[in-house]
């Protein structure tokens, strides 16, 4: 007997999509995280010329543009944190953690618009995949929150 578990073929035919979105997230977090970091050691905002900042706002903008958004609640999510991004009235550490947030959440948006109709609501395939997205979604609405 195996202990090996199926896995749907539409699955497995996105799987490289999966891994890429996956990896952009993690990317996402280390830019994050850099900029982060330098903050606390220099005690003041990044320049608006950091190589890190400015992969964040470039990884927002492509991921918004690749992700399917019409008639969803994160249309509205992506019209405040362009309005924050071009007011240009807040740190950029504090844009650049915005961007990380909304990139984030909206790559795990992309995997679950992914996944055929027939498995979204099955949780042995969508429930950990959901769990994060509502995570880097709160993540997102609290940073806007914050903004505002």
């Amino acid at each position: 007997m195996s202990d090996d578990k199926f896995v749907d073929p539409r699955l497995q035919a996105r799987e490289a999509l999966f891994q890429q979105l996956h990896l952009s997230t993690f990317e996402t977090m280390g830019y994050a995280r850099a900029i982060q970091q330098q903050v606390e050691q220099n005690g003041f905002d990044i320049e608006s010329d950091n190589a890190d900042f400015l992969q964040l706002l470039r990884d927002y903008e492509v991921t918004k543009n690749l992700s399917k958004l019409s008639e969803s609640h994160l249309e509205s999510l992506c019209e405040q944190t362009n309005a924050i991004i071009k007011s240009k009235r807040c740190a950029n550490a504090n844009i650049a953690q915005l961007c990380a947030a909304a990139t984030s959440a909206l790559n795990h948006w992309r995997i679950l618009s992914e996944i055929p109709l027939d498995l979204r609501d099955k949780e042995e395939v969508t429930k950990a995949l959901k769990d994060k997205f509502q995570q880097n979604m709160n993540t997102w609405e609290y940073i806007l929150a914050d903004l505002v």
